[in-house]
């Protein structure tokens, strides 16, 4: 592997470890040496940006697809809460009727009990019609 600046035996440059191959492509004046290095790093930027593009683009297709499912969810919590009330709402209808059929029983097992005390008091005084002393 060649050095670059001649390293610790020779003229005091920075030591780059860059390998024979590079070296022999790299032209050897600095100012074409500093339009290689803007080309390659405006190639590795750009590839850069192009990854960083097609992962934001993968990212939005998943916020898109999470997005949908919130929606999904959000409707079924809507419809499951609709049913709730409706069911609420009958529950309470049913509980009303419940309410006023147990009151209308409770007036009715009065009034059989009241006729059936008449009833009794009517039987007596028939009985007592019909009786004859002896």
């Amino acid at each position: 592997m060649a050095q670059n600046g001649g390293g610790s035996g020779g003229g005091g440059g920075p030591d780059f470890h860059l390998s024979d191959e590079i070296l022999a492509v790299i032209p050897t004046d600095p100012y074409d040496q500093l339009d290689l290095a803007r080309k390659i790093t405006s190639m590795a930027i750009a590839s850069r940006v192009s990854k960083l593009e097609a992962e934001m683009g993968r990212m939005r297709q998943k916020l898109y697809e999470k997005d949908r499912l919130i929606y999904e969810l959000e409707e079924r919590l809507s419809h499951g809460q609709k049913v709730s009330q409706e069911a609420e709402s009958k529950m309470k209808i049913i509980l009303d009727d419940n309410t006023k059929l147990s009151k209308e029983r409770d007036a009715l097992a009065m009034t059989v009990k009241n006729l059936n005390r008449d009833l009794g008091k009517v039987s007596e005084c028939k009985f007592f019609e019909n009786y004859v002393p002896i």
